[in-house]
């Protein structure tokens, strides 16, 4: 927040459900996942997750179908799932709504 680096603060709200489902298209991209796995279903479960939160989950994902074996050819439903329990959300529901009257009162600018 020193003079000269940014000129204006910019509120980035969480995800929306198409920008997630975009987070994990472009994860699933590089990753092989099972037919098992509903994208619609993670998108759903990961509504309060923010981008990073959201590639943490795939990546925990695809380490325990390499802890469960290390020749694994795909990460399962049951990896996500497993993944959801371990990595959850850290920005409590207080704190969003803070930041979204604080962009609301001060006209801060929204992506």
């Amino acid at each position: 927040m020193r003079p000269g680096r940014i000129d204006r603060i910019v509120y980035v709200p969480l995800p929306d459900a198409a920008t997630r489902r975009e987070i994990f298209n472009l994860q699933f991209h590089s990753m092989p996942i099972s037919q098992d796995v509903d994208l619609d279903q993670l998108i759903l479960r990961t509504d309060t997750y923010s981008g990073a939160e959201i590639i943490a989950v795939c990546r925990e994902a695809a380490l325990l179908a390499l802890e469960e074996d290390i020749q694994a050819n795909c990460i399962m439903r049951r990896h996500f799932t497993q993944a959801l329990s371990t990595v959850t959300p850290r920005i409590p529901e207080s704190l969003r709504r803070f930041y979204e009257d604080y962009q609301e009162k001060s006209g801060l600018h929204a992506l």
